[in-house]
């Protein structure tokens, strides 16, 4: 038996954390099959089913391929991402009581410092450098079996680590397609989000100071027909929830890399109709067709093209989608000295090209919408970084524009980068025009608390009630967790957005222990999240916490309720709340009692 593990992974390009699965752990199983290993003698875990496994294997496999690491950090709702830690865990394990089995390990975990990788080396793993499934072509083919093969790359590199070149994209379209089946082992299926690659590596020709997805090379991109190939055998087997996630910038997918504009690429907007018309012809009743990342810089580069290509998105894919913008600062010196993607003015600009094209709304949720990403501990940075930040924001705001979220983290430096080089030698940002004074740690670690939880109260709840009003439905969000008072639930997408629903809402109760979606209608705003209750609501059925969550009614008019149920319709309602509390008479449901 050969056995996946799929410990996640999390990069500026690619999500591969519940309800999400990456595409990496698709491709090894297509490797798998296309070497003739018979679909039942592989297998997939998540590191969560580990876990709760008690950390060990039921079975001992020949061989186990790993995929893990993250290289930006991120809170996540559906699971819990693998940790170096959880790696040293299970490789003990494996050479405690599955002595001379091959753990191969790859993926993002291959950016991790020096030392870090020789101790995941030291506890028995084999980790790939390379393209993880590069490598267990090679060693799944070799004549020797599967741990000689491990042993003679081992013996012929002279370290304790695998050097693999690239795979090519002719491998990938073969690969993706015939490690489909493995979607049906994960325990979302079938509510589960399949990021699809188009392409790797940064299509810039100067990059920004942390980029790690410059790693990959000069990018490479799928053919159309590759892609379509992989959905129609995903669609085949039943998923319904795609993501165009894996590339830097989906505006330039396909793009004319001999033809630049202040170092940005022309798009061609009939790779993307292609595309897009292509999926939406193969998989005919998808349910989401989402995207991640758009680059601000080419929308302002080639604005008509981009605005074309965004037109053609929102044509064609559906409800809730956010086009993740990394603008990273607003602070102009920030931006310069970090090589940015664009200027301030510039993401303004990015930002009403997506809203007019992607603004229009339906079923009352609008089709495309920019999501901002702002990183903390940038080179330059000083007290007035933050504020600037605020100040662009609020102008975003106060001219009516619409941002489906805001993404504030702290940054991650990798080796070999440029913010690297100015970590470790603070003189290169002498003559920046910002004083020690303004760059203190301390200061810059209060402001940054300040003015992050200015932006959630100021900036957040305002938009979160302009995208989502009172009264807007959401179909199939999934409860996902629990806490104190709520239950926690998630639409599948892009960048979805949390709802909170009160445990005294029976139906949404009912939906947590099944792991089904329910469809819930919007009653509130807390931060970065929604207030809602299922939808038609059970007027007749709702506790007291959850009947007072309803836009007119409050506790008093509540225990009214409570008191006169069961209510036998409008009348009755209209009697206790004297207006309509949200929506209209299609949002009540008067069956059933206490």
């Amino acid at each position: 038996m050969i056995q996946i593990i799929d410990f996640y992974v999390d990069e500026p390009a690619c999500l591969g954390v519940p309800p999400y699965l990456s595409p990496y752990c698709r491709y090894i199983a297509g490797v798998l099959v296309d070497a003739g290993v018979s679909t039942e003698k592989i297998g997939y875990l998540t590191v969560d089913q580990w876990r709760d496994a008690g950390r060990v294997l039921q079975e001992e496999p020949e061989l186990v391929v790993m995929v893990a690491g993250s290289t930006v950090p991120g809170k996540y709702l559906g699971g819990k991402i693998g940790t170096v830690s959880d790696i040293l865990a299970f490789l003990n394990y494996r050479r405690r009581y599955q002595r001379g089995a091959v753990t191969m390990i790859g993926g993002p975990i291959r950016h991790a410092p020096p030392e870090i990788l020789k101790t995941i080396a030291d506890a028995g793993g084999l980790v790939v450098m390379g393209d993880l499934e590069t490598a267990v072509d090679q060693v799944i083919r070799d004549p020797g079996g599967i741990r000689r093969a491990a042993e003679r790359f081992l013996e012929e590199q002279g370290q304790y680590n695998l050097r693999i070149g690239r795979r090519n994209y002719g491998a990938i379209d073969r690969w993706a397609a015939a490690g489909a089946f493995v979607t049906e082992r994960h325990p979302n299926y079938p509510f589960l989000m399949l990021e699809l690659e188009t392409y790797r590596g940064c299509t810039r020709k100067n990059h920004c100071s942390f980029c790690s997805e410059v790693f990959y090379g000069r990018p490479v991109f799928r053919s159309v027909n590759g892609i379509l190939d992989e959905v129609r055998e995903l669609y085949g087997i039943g998923n319904r929830y795609f993501r165009l996630g894996r590339q830097a910038d989906l505006l330039t997918f396909g793009a004319d890399l001999g033809d630049y504009r202040n170092g940005f690429p022309r798009p061609r907007p009939l790779e993307l109709f292609r595309l897009y018309a292509g999926i939406r012809k193969v998989a005919p009743e998808l349910k989401v067709l989402h995207l991640d990342n758009i680059n601000p810089g080419t929308i302002v580069a080639f604005e008509k093209e981009a605005g074309d290509i965004i037109d053609i998105i929102s044509e064609h894919n559906t409800a809730g989608d956010t086009a993740a913008m990394g603008l990273e600062s607003a602070d102009p010196l920030v931006c310069r000295i970090n090589d940015l993607k664009c200027t301030p003015e510039e993401a303004l600009r990015a930002i009403k090209v997506i809203n007019r094209f992607g603004g229009k709304r339906e079923n009352g949720v609008p089709k495309l919408l920019p999501g901002l990403n702002f990183i903390h501990g940038l080179p330059g940075e000083s007290d007035k970084t933050f504020e600037l930040n605020h100040g662009f924001l609020k102008s975003v705001l106060d001219q009516a524009l619409l941002l489906r979220r805001i993404n504030i983290r702290q940054i991650t430096i990798h080796p070999k980068t440029k913010a690297e080089k100015l970590q470790s030698n603070p003189e290169l940002l002498k003559g920046s025009g910002v004083s020690k004074k303004h760059r203190r740690p301390a200061l810059l670690k209060k402001k940054f608390s300040y003015y992050r939880d200015r932006i959630r109260q100021e900036i957040d709840r305002p938009m979160l009630k302009a995208v989502f009003p009172p009264g807007t439905v959401l179909h199939e969000v999934i409860p996902e967790a629990s806490n104190p008072g709520f239950i926690l639930g998630r639409q599948l997408g892009s960048y979805p957005v949390t709802v909170k629903i009160p445990v005294s809402d029976p139906v949404a109760a009912a939906a947590y222990k099944t792991g089904q979606p329910l469809d819930v209608i919007v009653t509130g705003y807390r931060e970065r999240s929604l207030v809602g209750i299922s939808w038609p609501i059970p007027i007749n059925r709702l506790g007291q916490i959850a009947l007072s969550q309803i836009p007119g009614i409050g506790a008093k008019r509540a225990t009214r309720i409570l008191l006169a149920r069961p209510l036998e319709g409008m009348e009755a309602l209209l009697a206790i709340t004297e207006s309509l509390p949200v929506g209209d008479e299609t949002c009540f449901n008067f069956d059933g009692d206490v």
